[in-house]
């Protein structure tokens, strides 16, 4: 792997820096990786998007006169947490309230969607808008539905010239939803795309073949084909879109087209492909408004192209042709329709050891209690155990996810251990303290999904656990359940369910843990023995998903590709439990 960086783990916050340095209209808050206008308006309504980063220009770079006021910087193909969105909220605050403009992914739709909660509990007034433009992934009642790609540019577009209009909060999300309910994208790929962290291609592609309907994290398509000519990629991508917004021949109305480059497609090719897509559009009747070519939705260094087709009414074009200024995305009135002819500074961390401090002794089991002690031992012994498998993890992610899941989690559990001393300095430390503690830092760091996920699951055990300072085999079993529980919940208000065992998530792995711990409660069985019975039924639950297609998360939407390999939550709780069981004496 060759890529102009220093450490992939400063990769973002460096490139936050270097871009409000080429803006200096623009700010960051370093902390939360925020990029911000630097005066926001108070008699607007403030407009926030973001996501994981990889995708630039997106999304900072939209940030300016007739789009967008903030963007959230989440880690390489991870969202940002919901901290971050938070955060973002609370310094751009307007006296008309906030928009959310939110790609459709797992981790994207938890953490805005829980931020605007936590938000409006402070009095703020938020409400969000979702895009979900691919039509490559169909529709289900058990995938996220189609993921949010290179439409959302557009969305951002309709969203901030409302905005600049002096419109309300409704009146401003009603565009934006008018908007995303008009526009539609399909991609393909020559190559993967290769995340820092990971150092290698997410998947391989032969010599002569293109990935069909990709989307932006580096994701599998939903077909392999051979390698065909811009002309015939261009009928092909044409003909999907056109069927899926049922335009016939000789639609009298007018569309924009986005001709996008996934990172590594140069801008000659992509020229060329607007080319071949304007003459197929006119040989069809179908007039263009105005088209777009360029980098705008990336996929790091993934060569490819997405297409993307908005149909326009009046207002959709008016708005469209508003002037924008922003450093990627730039528009400074109407143009005549297309006619087709021929020829901040971060603060330095400690580095800690990122393997087991805890002392040995804490690894004893004494008596039919797990202690406070005992608990923190683990939790350390978790750290490593997570820390040290970051790419096999990532490995297996890359099966049916987009390979970011070791990252993710791993990204989580080393803010942990560097806020560990803080976190044991507690007053009054407790088994419910702890967990509460460290709950809150593995839901800030961690990326993506896993940070609801993960912290849900130790912000719940630890309010079971409540001031224990020991718990038996019985109290444990009722942390486990309520662990699981707390996913679920948390699961239940990102998407209006949460998940159950079949649903190919950790929570195959979970439950079994959580069940065979209530069943050693209930035999009176011994802690050690618990703990291994507990891994074993982890372990055999994660080995079950390989026959199962996945139904929800990124993994869902390559649906029965994803068969023959585990999924990476469940798995990873596998490997974790055992490796805790193991550690005890």
């Amino acid at each position: 792997m060759k890529k102009v960086m220093n450490k992939a783990e400063d990769m973002v916050l460096e490139m936050a820096k270097g871009m409000v340095l080429a803006h200096p209209e623009l700010e960051l808050i370093p902390k939360y990786k925020v990029i911000k206008k630097k005066n926001i308006p108070q008699d607007k309504v403030v407009l926030i998007s973001g996501g994981g980063s990889g995708h630039e220009p997106a999304h900072a770079g939209y940030i300016g006169k007739g789009m967008l006021d903030a963007a959230v910087c989440g880690d390489i193909f991870a969202s940002p947490s919901q901290i971050q969105v938070y955060q973002a909220i609370k310094s751009t605050a307007s006296n008309k309230g906030a928009l959310l403009i939110i790609k459709n992914y797992s981790g994207d739709m938890m953490n805005f969607k829980n931020a605007a909660y936590l938000c409006e509990e402070d009095g703020i007034t938020v409400d969000y808008v979702k895009v979900d433009d691919d039509i490559a992934v169909e529709d289900s009642l058990y995938t996220v539905g189609r993921r949010g790609v290179a439409g959302t540019v557009l969305v951002h577009k309709i969203a901030g010239a409302a905005a600049e209009e002096g419109r309300d909060l409704q009146a401003v999300k009603a565009a934006a939803e008018k908007a995303a309910a008009n526009v539609r994208s399909i991609g393909f790929a020559l190559t993967s795309c290769t995340v820092p962290a990971k150092g290698s291609p997410t998947f391989e592609l032969g010599e002569n073949e293109i990935e069909y309907g990709v989307g932006i994290h580096g994701e599998p398509g939903i077909e392999r084909d051979e390698m065909a000519s811009a002309d015939t990629l261009a009928q092909r991508m044409v003909h999907d879109l056109l069927k899926d917004m049922q335009l016939n021949e000789g639609y009298d109305g007018e569309i924009a087209v986005l001709v996008n480059g996934f990172g590594a497609t140069p801008l000659q090719e992509l020229y060329l492909f607007n080319h071949a897509v304007t003459r197929e559009l006119a040989e069809k009747k179908i007039s263009i408004n105005r088209a777009f070519v360029g980098n705008y939705m990336t996929s790091i260094d993934m060569a490819g192209i997405s297409l993307t087709f908005m149909k326009l009414d009046d207002e959709l074009k008016t708005l469209l042709s508003r002037e924008s200024d922003t450093p990627a995305f730039k528009v400074s009135g109407p143009v005549e329709p297309v006619s087709y002819t021929e020829a901040a500074q971060e603060p330095v961390s400690d580095h800690p050891s990122y393997k087991v401090e805890t002392p040995a002794e804490d690894a004893v089991i004494q008596g039919d209690t797990l202690k406070l002690n005992n608990l923190i031992y683990l939790i350390d012994k978790m750290s490593e155990v997570i820390i040290d498998n970051e790419v096999p993890f990532c490995d297996l992610d890359s099966h049916a996810g987009d390979g970011d899941f070791g990252m993710s989690v791993a990204k989580g559990f080393r803010q942990l251990k560097r806020e560990w001393k803080e976190v044991l300095e507690q007053d009054h430390l407790t088994i419910g303290s702890f967990l509460n503690a460290s709950s809150l830092i593995i839901m800030e760091a961690c990326g993506g999904a896993s940070g609801p996920i993960w912290g849900s699951a130790f912000r719940a055990a630890g309010k079971a656990a409540g001031d224990k300072q020991e718990v038996t085999v019985a109290e444990f079993a009722e942390m486990m359940q309520a662990a699981v529980e707390g996913i679920q919940s948390t699961g239940e208000r990102s998407f209006g369910r949460g998940a159950v065992v079949g649903d190919k998530t950790l929570i195959d792995a979970l439950v079994p843990c959580a069940d065979a711990w209530s069943e050693s409660a209930q035999s009176g069985t011994d802690l050690k023995t618990a703990f291994a019975r507990g891994a074993q039924a982890a372990v055999k639950g994660a080995e079950q998903t390989k026959d199962i297609v996945a139904r929800m998360g990124r993994a869902g939407t390559v649906g029965e590709r994803s068969i023959g390999y585990p999924d990476a939550g469940a798995h990873a709780l596998g490997v974790i439990f055992t490796a805790l069981s193991d550690s005890l004496r």
